[in-house]
């Protein structure tokens, strides 16, 4: 079942922001009464097509690993296209310059226009995230020479205000690379007043683990011990813990995180517990007998329980709620898209000069799996992965190769810099190069797909 879900999201995802690109080109091709031949998502053997009033056939490939428009002009059009229909037609090549620059950057934008009402759609409807509580501080680590503490609430990082836990790791992602320091504003438990406090970073993650910032920091979310899910047969189970509850306390020690559980629990093998929960408004007290299971040879202890990752579940003081009105969710799409954009610009710009690693990027694989996971975490974080890849997409189209749209525009601004289209000769060296350059970097995607999976 979860093949067939990432299969699925896999196709709707790339199928949606290849559609948006290339209805991009398409729209505006049309609107400045431009023939169009062919509008095509997809590769390959083609599953279904259709032609409209308009000569301009319709078509869905095989592989939904791109597309194209296809105006006239573009091409040589065979002879069997050479009729009195397409006689009058304006072709690409009669277009102005503006309008050929228009409809080349038509595709990206309607990508960033994409992403920017996705988040519009996601704030109006409304979002539940992680608070920026702190539920663990490694020893030893950048957030402990900070000063953090457990349940600490991080408020801010280098001046920039935040209150969710991925905002945290968006900011940090920022600073992987970089000399310097990092500022931090945080509000201790049961305290009104934000301390600050600096840490001194050197070439940050340049060559360690970049997937998690935060965690490479030395903190990790406060994960309430809050009841998502029961083995079966498990101590838990049979005595009547419910999904929902709130663990309080065991053997009458307080239990604040799911982490403080977890390394409660293990310490108790096979020995006999109370454990207090909060289900609604009262409390219930069980008596149980844990299970053991061997960790390296020593005897850990459990009741067969897992975490909830269900928001609304968790105590309403750690999590935060956001929903806004018309005007403020599109102030919101905007500011998100701008947000994404800006971070993966500097990470490209990091990734060139080695200050983040290549292996960073991602193929087909990566892409899919992303997309099935967060389908199953719901339509928002599907939503969400959507308009990031949307962004993504509309940027690596702007890179000034030759077969991406950037390329294009840049060949449009030469021609009209010197009067004068580009010589055959070196349009065909850079097409050469430019079709190298995107093979590698699906080859070395590729790859990095195969290394994540051995």
């Amino acid at each position: 079942m979860d093949v067939i879900i990432t299969i699925i999201s896999f196709l709707a995802l790339i199928s949606l922001i290849v559609g948006i690109h290339e209805l991009g080109h398409f729209s505006v091709a049309r609107y400045f009464n431009i023939h169009v031949l062919k509008f095509k998502i997809g590769f390959g053997k083609e599953l279904y097509s259709f032609k409209d009033k308009n000569e301009c056939q319709y078509s869905l490939g095989i592989l939904p690993l791109g597309g194209y428009v296809q105006m006239l002009g573009e091409n040589v059009i065979p002879e069997d296209q050479e009729d009195s229909k397409l006689i009058n037609k304006k072709s690409y090549l009669d277009a102005t310059l503006n309008e050929r620059a228009a409809v080349t950057a038509a595709g990206p934008f309607a990508n960033f226009l994409l992403a920017i009402v996705i988040y519009f759609i996601i704030s109006l409807i409304g979002t539940t995230h992680l608070g920026s509580y702190v539920g663990e501080v490694k020893k030893g680590s950048l957030a402990e020479q900070a000063n953090i503490g457990f349940r600490d609430k991080i408020v801010s990082i280098d001046e920039i205000n935040l209150d969710t836990f991925s905002e945290i790791n968006i900011t940090l992602s920022k600073r992987i690379g970089d000399t310097g320091s990092i500022n931090i504003g945080f509000v201790e438990e049961g305290s009104n007043f934000t301390s600050y406090s600096t840490v001194d970073i050197t070439n940050w993650l340049s060559v360690s683990d970049q997937s998690n910032p935060a965690r490479s920091f030395g903190i990790g979310p406060l994960v309430p011990p809050v009841i998502g899910g029961l083995l079966e047969d498990g101590p838990a189970n049979r005595v009547g813990l419910k999904v929902g509850d709130i663990i309080q306390s065991v053997n009458n020690m307080p239990i604040r995180s799911w982490l403080e559980l977890s390394e409660t629990l293990s310490n108790l093998p096979n020995e006999t517990i109370s454990i207090r929960v909060l289900r609604g408004d009262d409390d219930f007290l069980f008596s149980l007998i844990t299970d053991s299971f061997d960790q390296n040879g020593v005897k850990r202890g459990r009741i067969g329980i897992f975490a909830s990752n269900d928001l609304d579940q968790w105590p309403q003081e750690i999590i935060i709620k956001k929903k806004e009105n018309l005007f403020n969710a599109l102030l919101y799409g905007f500011a998100e898209t701008f947000k994404f954009t800006n971070l993966i610009i500097s990470s490209i710009g990091k990734m060139m000069t080695g200050s983040v690693s290549a292996e960073n990027i991602g193929g087909p694989i990566q892409i899919s799996v992303l997309a099935g996971s967060a389908a199953k975490a719901g339509l928002l974080s599907f939503l969400s992965m959507v308009a990031i890849l949307s962004i993504n997409l509309g940027l690596i189209n702007l890179f000034p190769i030759p077969v991406l749209d950037g390329g294009q525009l840049l060949l449009i601004a030469i021609e009209k810099v010197k009067g004068s289209p580009v010589s055959e000769n070196f349009l065909g060296h850079s097409i050469r190069i430019g079709v190298v350059l995107i093979a590698s970097l699906m080859i070395f995607a590729f790859v990095n797909d195969i290394v994540r999976l051995i």
